[in-house]
């Protein structure tokens, strides 16, 4: 498992949510890099760029890749 959903649980959203903020990630590939299943870069800075924009909203600090703890290709 990943930061990711601890992350995204502290914004009390769901993968859905999130998933729906990124312009190219399915649910499932959500899901996947949540699960530590590994994703290309490209798809990590998509969720990464869904997550700091919710971080803005709560006036909350961005993260940076390494945060997440994605397991990437």
């Amino acid at each position: 498992m990943t930061r990711l959903k601890e992350i995204r649980e502290s914004l009390g959203v769901t993968q859905e949510m999130v998933a729906r903020r990124t312009s190219r990630v399915s649910l499932r590939t959500y899901v996947n890099a949540e699960s530590g299943k590994a994703i290309k870069y490209s798809t990590a800075m998509d969720i990464l760029n869904a997550i700091n924009s919710l971080l803005a909203e709560r006036n909350r600090q961005a993260l940076t890749l390494d945060d997440l703890g994605l397991n990437l290709e």
